[in-house]
This record gives structure tokens, sequence and C-alpha cells, in this order.
């Protein structure tokens, strides 16, 4: 398991849902969020998972609440199209910071930073 390159505080004291932490911050809160019901999210999957392995070793990974953001829910990103395009977005933007816009385009062929949630998987 590589280590995520989205979130920066994963060990199991100080990990939180990294969507709780957008919307804290968005509000102008910046102290400790829950960080026990967790589940580790691959941002990148692909249909029927066909990326889910390139996401876990390039580190397209992090925590998300299974109370709000997991599974199920409006705001979860298997059930909104909308909050799984963020985070393929967000998977994007750190990927090619780290690694380059080229192999990006070659191991995962889409351009998620233009897309419109219609447009997405």
């Amino acid at each position: 398991m590589a280590k995520s390159i989205i979130q920066k505080r994963t060990d199991p004291v100080s990990r939180e849902c990294f969507l709780c932490r957008e919307e804290a911050e968005r509000i102008g809160y910046y102290g400790e969020l829950k960080h026990t019901g967790l589940h580790k999210h691959h941002f990148v999957y692909g249909r029927f998972g066909a990326f889910r392995k390139k996401a876990e070793h390039y580190g397209l990974w992090g925590y998300v609440c299974a109370e709000r953001h997991h599974e199920h829910g409006p705001e979860s990103p298997h059930d909104n199209a909308e909050v799984a395009l963020h985070l393929k977005q967000v998977a994007q933007r750190a990927f090619e910071e780290k690694y380059g816009r080229e192999l990006w385009e070659q191991e995962f062929g889409k351009n998620y930073l233009d897309m419109e949630v219609d447009d997405a998987e």
C-alpha cells in the first residue's frame, strides 16, 4: 500500500474524513474532527474497479466517513456524481503535481479536470 499523496495525515490517531475536512475549512473550522468510523476510499476507481490497483499504487486514496461520505447516501461518491468527479479531480491534481500530465494520461487515459458531472463515469 502506497502512502496517500492526497491526504497527509492517515495514521489511526490523526486521520479524518477528507470531505468533512474540506467542508470544515470552507466554513472556517480548523479544529479536530472525528477520526473513527472512517473507510479508505480510492479517489479514482474506474468502471468495475479497473483503476483501483493503480490508485493504490500511486497513493490516490484518502479516508471518508461511513456516516456521510462512504458508500451510500446523497453525499457519497458512489451515489453522487458531483462528489465523485470532485474526488477524481483532486486525485488528478495531486498526481500531476507529483508525476506530470503525461504519465496521468498514460495510466488513466482521462482528463477529469475539464469534465462536467455528466461527462464523468
